[in-house]
């Protein structure tokens, strides 16, 4: 069949497939998804769902649904001695269905299919998440769509009175540019215990809101009140928090998207003894063969929470000196920059 019908998805993408029942996109398109997720009203997901089986052997069918299904699961394994314990849990979001077809006999008899091509259209309900895959797949949030087919079962040949196809999709979810970017600022500036360590600070976070094209702006003012004292160096970085949870367990992971390194000899003081710096952290693109990759703020579900700060350590080269450590929660999303109307 895929070599009859253009715009197809990969085969890897079916977890149950038929070699005479498939999906198609939309038009030109390589998704399904019709449009910006959380920014356009009434998009769906759309596309055309295509039979064939031959005249000798047509399909004897009564109804034809399909269902679009969203789902948070986490699973992951952990040992303790030689026992070995899988925590898992599900939850299913959104379970909707649509019929696409149903006999036309009176009497509710079986119907005979040879080529059907039928397009199909779901209107998506608001606040859906994201799909995401965190951990290595431990952790992921998907969607699927399914093609039920009642048909005529065969016993002798253990055949099922339904036929069902199952293909996984991906939902984008999109946001127009923040209006409120939520600035932050740290500040130990003139006060005694900035005077007493020898080292003065105030450091804005521009803005708490950022991703992709819109990075996180740091804007920093540093005052040096004793000639002797030394920084060998300032981090600046963005960390990515998971949690992933079940009644039984839970499990927590993080790691650095972003991670940018000041060295001393990049720190020049003016004739105040200040030392003025703007930092950018940009969020990175997402990139398939990545095992780090981004993932968008996830707060709202019952098994998957991601949660990301911004990171600040000034290192002072003294002994007796403690570093500073400075951090703050901020969110990342899934912006669009360009007019998209």
């Amino acid at each position: 069949m895929k070599e009859l019908i253009e715009n197809v998805p990969s085969k890897s993408d079916y977890k149950k497939r038929s070699e005479k029942v498939c999906f198609s996109y939309p038009g030109n398109q390589n998704h399904f998804q019709t449009g910006y997720y959380g920014i356009d009203a009434d998009v769906s997901i759309a596309g055309t769902l295509h039979i064939k089986f031959s005249s000798s052997k047509p399909l004897l069918a009564t109804k034809i649904e399909l269902i679009l299904k969203g789902y948070e699961k986490v699973e992951w394994v952990e040992t303790y001695g030689k026992t070995t314990i899988t925590y898992s849990a599900n939850d299913v979001f959104l379970n909707q269905p649509l019929q696409l077809w149903k006999t036309s006999d009176p009497n509710g008899d079986y119907e005979k299919i040879q080529i059907m091509d039928i397009p199909f259209e779901i209107k998506l309900p608001e606040n859906l998440p994201p799909s995401i895959k965190i951990d290595q797949g431990e952790g992921k949030i998907n969607y699927k769509l399914i093609a039920n087919i009642s048909r005529k079962g065969n016993l002798w040949k253990f055949k099922r009175s339904e036929k069902c196809v199952e293909l996984s999709i991906n939902l984008d979810k999109y946001f127009l540019p923040p209006t409120d970017l939520n600035p932050f600022n740290w500040y130990q500036f003139n006060d005694s215990e900035a005077i007493s360590r020898g080292l003065g600070y105030n450091i804005t976070l521009e803005n708490s809101i950022g991703g992709p094209k819109i990075p996180f702006i740091i804007n920093s003012i540093l005052k040096f009140y004793n000639q002797d004292f030394k920084i060998t160096k300032i981090f600046f970085g963005i960390k990515e928090y998971h949690k992933l949870s079940t009644k039984a367990n839970s499990k927590k992971s993080s790691f650095y998207i972003v991670e940018k390194n000041i060295k001393r000899e990049e720190i020049y003081s003016n004739y105040n003894d200040e030392v003025k710096l703007q930092t950018e952290l940009e969020i990175p693109e997402w990139i398939e063969k990545n095992k780090k990759n981004p993932c968008w703020d996830i707060n709202d579900r019952k098994h998957i929470i991601v949660s990301h700060k911004v990171k600040i350590k000034i290192h002072c080269g003294g002994i007796f000196t403690s570093n500073i450590k400075l951090d703050n929660e901020v969110e990342i999303k899934h912006f669009i920059l360009e007019n998209h109307g």
